[in-house]
Order: structure tokens, then sequence, then C-alpha cells
């Protein structure tokens, strides 16, 4: 079959079952498993070239439940997330080839899966207190050992030992 015999049969059905009503699959990411992205990113990745726009949703999808993982992507119960992760990363790259311009979501899930994976979790820093400066009242002179106490000493430079 040509080209022309296969736009008779879809313009012939398009008729048949009325041609106002859009027939446009959208797939809900958000609702699939794991292991299901990793299947219909191969499926789509091994279909025509007008589901690469379908691939790019997938890696939204990919990047938000990498952003909601965040530091826990380490750990061994997401390893899943982290082979889709990998896999969506490759399969962008894959066909960026094709594309006008490379999707900005290569980037991202770069900077994201690095930062989490090879990022140091910032821990919560305890408060710091300022040291106490003691002020000086009225008529009261202060003794050496109190103006001692009132300056805050700076470290020592440590200095090389020449042998």
């Amino acid at each position: 079959m040509c080209d022309s015999e296969y736009r008779l049969i879809i313009e012939a059905s398009a008729n048949r079952f009325g041609s106002d009503f859009d027939y446009t699959l959208i797939i809900e990411f958000e609702r699939l498993s794991i292991s299901d992205l990793k299947s219909v990113l191969q499926y789509l990745y091994h279909s025509s070239s007008e589901c690469y726009g379908d691939i790019e949703l997938l890696a939204d999808e990919v990047i938000r439940r990498l952003q909601q993982c965040q530091y826990n992507i380490r750990d061994r119960h997401n390893k899943e997330l982290n082979q889709l992760i990998v896999s969506t990363f490759e399969t962008l790259k894959c066909i960026s080839q094709f594309m006008e311009f490379p999707s900005e979501r290569i980037q991202i899930i770069y900077d994201n899966y690095h930062k989490y994976m090879h990022g140091v979790e910032s821990p919560v820093a305890s408060p710091v207190v300022s040291p106490k400066i003691m002020k000086k009242t009225k008529g009261h002179q202060q003794t050496p050992k109190e103006r001692k106490r009132s300056f805050v000493k700076l470290p020592k430079i440590m200095k090389k030992e020449k042998n």
C-alpha cells in the first residue's frame, strides 16, 4: 500500500465517524507506574517521530518524580526510578538529532540528577550565637580582668616549622 491509499482509508474512516471529532490520544503519565513509564518510553521511541513530543511529556513526568524524590533517589528502593531517569535522558539525547532544537529537558534532567545523586544534602544549620561584648557603665572603671574578658580573641596564625 502506498501513502495515498492510507490517506484514502483514513479520510473514509474520518467521514464515517464524523470528521469534527478529535481522536487524539492523550496519555496520563502521572497515573502510570515506573515500570509502565519505562515500557511506554520504549514504545514511543520505536514508534513514529510524531511521538517525540510525547517523549518530552513523559520526560516532564520523570522530572517531576525526580524533584519529588530528591536525595532519596540514592536509596535502593528507588533503583527503578533511577533507571527510568537515565533511560529517559539517553532517549532524549538520541532523538535530539532529529529535532530542530535539542530539548531543554536534557539539561534539566542532567542538572537535577547530578545534584541529587552526587551532591551533598545541606544539613540544617544550628543557630550561631554571637559573642557578647560587655558595655561600660558610667562611673565604673573596668578592671584588667574584665577588660580581657570583654574582647574576643582572634585565632593565632599557625606557622610552618622549618627543618
